[in-house]
């Protein structure tokens, strides 16, 4: 066991150094392309694609954990592909209703079309990704991810290269539109071929009970996530969305880091839950906080320097918000373990209640504290909700 652990987490951090590095190209050098409000731009498309990827996909793939505990190996592979036909389904009707009335949206058709496709995409990339995390398979969630990174930079920069100054942004959504959809798309396919079932009535009945309170959790995440940065762009513009975006970029380092330690530690705390290990799940979880704490006050010491070395001067205004990003991701951080617990048990509803609390005092704080101390209100306001949201857990 201590042997699977030790690969699992091997293999995840050397994702991370490969992404990090990509990442360490590919964000310094669009910034500059893009520009403050190109950058903001972009940001808040992701943000939106983010948002309709959660309600679409029914959250699915979050599912694919709790199956492994209701179901034996072989029947892995026909929830996979039922719940995917439910996914897609999902998109199909969802994405049709949009379509219809995005002109009571605001939004062009073709805009709107985009982010239907980018959302689908991240979907299905996530989709995979949990079936790798689940199963184990940490060199294969690897290289999904490393494919995934060097491909939306290869045709981001591609396009962006070959476009007016003025339209670099377009190139540069484009390329991620295009990678994710058609990975995301070939993926679903192999998914669907792999399980050959379609519809399953106790597949989709456990699929709907645990997903739809995910989705008000995981929407309510998302606007807990993004709502400074759509409400930056309408209070303060683009300009500053830009400049706040690419300060959280370089703050998500570190959340990238947490991602991996509880894509190692989670499935192992399943599966010692399942087998009444608590000491075992005490251990795991002591060490992950020791870790983290560690490296979090660590990126905080040096962070800014690297900051100032790594991003053009128009996005110097970011490094003073840097370390509020880093404790905000901290706090989220200690959220993880009485949310693992509450998902072990199926409490998901008390999750969602907790989570869309916290967004929406988000929300009303951001535009309080935007207007009165701009891009440093959104950060404190997005830290506040996140000591909110412990403090309710626990």
């Amino acid at each position: 066991m201590k042997k699977d652990i030790n690969r699992i987490t091997f293999f995840n951090f050397l994702s991370i150094l490969l992404l990090q590095g990509i990442a360490m190209i590919s964000a310094p050098l669009f910034s500059r392309l893009l520009g403050t409000s190109g950058y903001g731009s972009l940001a808040s498309f992701t943000a939106w694609s983010n948002m309709a990827c959660i309600v679409l996909s029914l959250q699915s793939n979050e599912t694919i954990v709790n199956a492994r505990q209701e179901y034996d190996e072989q029947a892995q592979p026909g929830y996979q592909s039922s719940i995917m036909a439910l996914s897609i389904l999902g998109f199909l009707v969802g994405g049709g209703i949009l379509m219809v009335f995005a002109g009571l949206l605001k939004m062009e058709r073709l805009t709107l079309l985009l982010i239907l496709m980018n959302a689908f995409g991240i979907f299905a990339v996530n989709f995979l990704s949990s079936k790798f995390t689940y199963e184990f398979k940490a060199d294969k969630n690897m290289l999904l991810s490393i494919f995934m990174s060097v491909a939306n930079f290869g045709v981001s920069l591609l396009l962006v290269l070959n476009m007016p100054v003025e339209q670099r942004y377009y190139g540069r959504l484009l390329g991620g539109v295009i990678s994710y959809f058609a990975v995301g798309a070939v993926g679903s396919v192999l998914i669907l071929a792999k399980g050959k079932v379609l519809y399953r009535a106790a597949y989709w009945k456990l699929c709907l009970t645990l997903g739809i309170p995910l989705i008000f959790q995981n929407l309510a995440y998302a606007l807990l996530g993004s709502s400074d940065i759509l409400m930056l762009e309408q209070l303060a513009g683009a300009s500053a969305s830009g400049i706040y975006s690419y300060a959280l970029t370089m703050a998500g380092i570190i959340f990238t880091i947490f991602t991996a330690l509880n894509s190692s530690w989670v499935p192992f705390f399943y599966d010692d839950m399942k087998q009444g290990r608590g000491e075992a799940v005490r251990s795991r979880a002591s060490h992950f906080l020791e870790l983290y704490t560690v490296l979090c006050a660590g990126f905080i010491l040096l962070v800014r320097e690297v900051f100032c070395i790594y991003a053009d001067k128009s996005f110097w205004n970011g490094a003073e918000l840097i370390p509020i990003f880093v404790v905000s991701y901290f706090v989220n951080m200690l959220c993880t373990f009485p949310v693992n617990f509450e998902y072990y048990h199926k409490k998901t509803k008390v999750v969602s209640i907790i989570t869309i609390v916290s967004s929406l005092i988000n929300v009303g704080l951001n535009y309080l504290l935007i207007l009165r101390i701009g891009m440093a209100g959104a950060a404190v306001a997005t830290l506040i909700s996140h000591s909110l949201q412990l403090t309710l857990h626990y």
